[in-house]
């Protein structure tokens, strides 16, 4: 063996001994993470897909019960009826979020630095609220009888729009989907406005030369280019618009009667009121295969196709 060779070998053993190294160190550096995943989120999963064909009411000894679970959620118009809403509610808040969010940043794009910083912080700022105090604001705006849009709309002479926002069946849905995607339309903002500044100029100084204009370089340019952004966005908004919790605990308490409880307040209702543990975690095993449906769903109706520039 020549010595150049041997001065290669030795070269590529101490890049192979580098790497192991790095990699060693990159898996000591994530160790506390996984741990901190595994208890935190996969041995919870794990735990309530085996406690979903269980009996268990917290007290006595488990027992195990095959689908029947599963059956009875199936067989209870009231868990049916709340995945529903659950979806109506989703529905409406995504929409609302990637409208908004879009437009926003689509808009602010074309703006000067100093003003669009300022119309970031602006739009953005709803997010940083935790949900249960847009729900209470929100509650206050939209009373039937004190609230501030009803007061405003007969201030003004609208008072045939004046409306029970909040005890009607149906437009309660709406209504919390509304303000659920007002509330996520910042983050959707940010994200495709990163996406947007991240765009190389000379794409847009090419299309200025051609006469193009915003819109169809929004068309034409911005949109395709920043699908996989988007795509992002939309998750994002799917994931955190199932989670109706916090803000329909807050604005309504699932009422008026039953006409806005949502799937999950329903599984706590199924858990800790009735002590039905094996019942409300078949319930979300069934609501977490329909989100993870929904979600691949869209992430192949939107795409993502990666370009090169």
């Amino acid at each position: 063996m020549t010595a150049k060779a041997m001065t290669v070998n030795v070269n590529k053993k101490k890049k192979i001994s580098s790497t192991r190294k790095l990699q060693l160190i990159g898996g000591l550096f994530g160790l506390p993470a996984i741990v901190i995943v595994t208890f935190a989120t996969i041995i919870p999963v794990i735990w309530n897909v085996v406690l979903s064909f269980c009996n268990w009411d917290g007290v006595s000894a488990m027992s195990f019960n095959g689908i029947a679970n599963f059956t009875k959620i199936f067989a209870d118009r009231a868990s049916m009826k709340a995945i529903g809403y659950s979806l109506i509610i989703a529905l409406v808040a995504t929409a609302t979020a990637m409208v908004l969010g879009v437009g926003l940043s689509l808009l602010i794009y074309k703006v000067t630095k100093l003003e669009g910083a300022i119309y970031r912080f602006v739009f953005y700022s709803p997010v940083m609220l935790p949900l249960s105090v847009v729900g209470l604001l929100f509650t206050l705006v939209l009373a039937t009888d004190e609230g501030l849009l009803n007061n405003i709309l007969g201030l003004i002479g609208l008072k045939n729009l004046q409306n029970a926002w909040l005890a009607k069946k149906g437009m309660v849905l709406v209504v919390i989907g509304l303000v659920q995607g007002w509330r996520s339309s910042g983050t959707v903002m940010m994200l495709v406005y990163t996406g947007i500044i991240g765009l190389p100029a000379d794409l847009f100084e090419s299309s200025k030369l051609d006469g193009a204009t915003y819109g169809q370089e929004v068309r034409h340019i911005i949109l395709p280019l920043v699908k996989p952004t988007i795509q992002l966005a939309l998750s994002m908004c799917v994931m955190s618009a199932f989670k109706t919790y916090d803000i329909v605990f807050s604005m309504t308490g699932g009422g008026p009667g039953d006409i806005s409880k949502t799937a999950p307040l329903k599984i706590i209702e199924q858990a800790f009121m009735f002590n039905k543990y094996g019942l409300a975690a078949a319930n979300s095993v069934i609501y977490a295969i329909i989100v993870i449906i929904i979600l691949a769903v869209l992430r192949k109706g939107v795409g993502g196709d990666k370009y090169e520039y």
